[in-house]
C-alpha cells in the first residue's frame, strides 16, 4: 500500500526534484486539517491553503499545485494571496469576491523567520468527495522541490457524511507519505 501511494505522488513530483524542502512543514501528519464543505451542488468552492513560511536562505518562486489522492474532486485553478494581505475564508463560489488574488506561477516568495512571514494559496475547487494533500512544486536556485501540504477538503452535494473516515484515510495518506518528506525544524 505505502508502494502504490509513494508511486502516486512520484507520478506528480518533476524528475531531479526533492520532497520537502523550504517550505515544507516539520510534521507533515500531525498538521493535516480537513475543511468540510456540504451543499456545494456542485458547484465549485474557495478554498484556503496555508503554507508556512520560506525557512531556506534564497527566494522561493512558486511553479504549481496538484491535489494528491483526490477523490471526485478537481482544482479549477490555484492563486496566490499576496504576501501581507490577510487571508481569504473558504466560501462557496470561485473566483472569490473579495481580495486581490495573484498567479501563482513564478510568485516569489522571501525567506521568512515565523508564522506572520507564512502565506495562502487559494485553491478553486468543485465536484463532490476530498482531497487529502496536494503537492506544490517550487524552484530555490538550481534546485526544485516539492512540498505535502497536508490540508486537505471535503466538498459534499448535500450534507457531509463519513467525515471521520475521511479525516482517518488523510492522516494515513500522511503518515505513509512521512518518511519521504524532509522538511525544516520549525
Amino acid at each position: 500500500m505505502v508502494a502504490i501511494l509513494v508511486l502516486a505522488v512520484m507520478v506528480f513530483v518533476p524528475r531531479g526534484s526533492s520532497l520537502g524542502g523550504p517550505l515544507q512543514a516539520s510534521r507533515l501528519e500531525s498538521a493535516a486539517t480537513l475543511t468540510v464543505v456540504p451543499k456545494t451542488k456542485g458547484h465549485p468552492i474557495t478554498f484556503g491553503l496555508p503554507v508556512p513560511w520560506n525557512a531556506g536562505a534564497g527566494i522561493v518562486e512558486l511553479e504549481a499545485l496538484v491535489p494528491l489522492a483526490s477523490n471526485g474532486v478537481e482544482m479549477v485553478r490555484a492563486a496566490v494571496v499576496p504576501l501581507g494581505s490577510e487571508p481569504l475564508p473558504t466560501a462557496k463560489g470561485f473566483p472569490p469576491k473579495v481580495g486581490v488574488l495573484e498567479p501563482l506561477e513564478d510568485f516569489p516568495i522571501p525567506p521568512g523567520a515565523s508564522d506572520v512571514d507564512g502565506f495562502q494559496i487559494v485553491v478553486g475547487l468543485k465536484g463532490a468527495g476530498s482531497v487529502p494533500a496536494f503537492a506544490l512544486v517550487y524552484r530555490m536556485g538550481g534546485a526544485r522541490y516539492v512540498t505535502v501540504i497536508g490540508h486537505g477538503a471535503m466538498l459534499c452535494a448535500k450534507a457531509c457524511e463519513d467525515q471521520e473516515a475521511v479525516e482517518a484515510a488523510q492522516r494515513s495518506y500522511l503518515a505513509s507519505l512521512s518518511p519521504f518528506v524532509a522538511g525544516p525544524a520549525r
